[in-house]
C-alpha cells in the first residue's frame, strides 16, 4: 500500500495523471488493499 501511494504522489505520475484526466470525461483512481493470491484462491474455491 505504501508503495502504491508513493507512486501515485510521485512527480512522474503527476505528469501522467494530467494526460489521463484530459483523455477521459469521468475518471476515478482508487488505491485499495487487496487479497494475497492464496486468499483469492480459497475464496474462489469456497474455502
Amino acid at each position: 500500500m505504501k508503495e502504491a501511494i508513493e507512486a501515485y504522489e510521485s512527480e512522474e505520475y503527476k505528469e501522467l495523471s494530467k494526460l489521463r484526466k484530459e483523455a477521459s470525461e469521468n475518471s476515478t483512481f482508487t488505491i485499495m488493499e487487496g487479497l494475497d493470491e492464496a486468499a483469492k484462491l480459497r475464496r474462489v474455491m469456497g474455502m
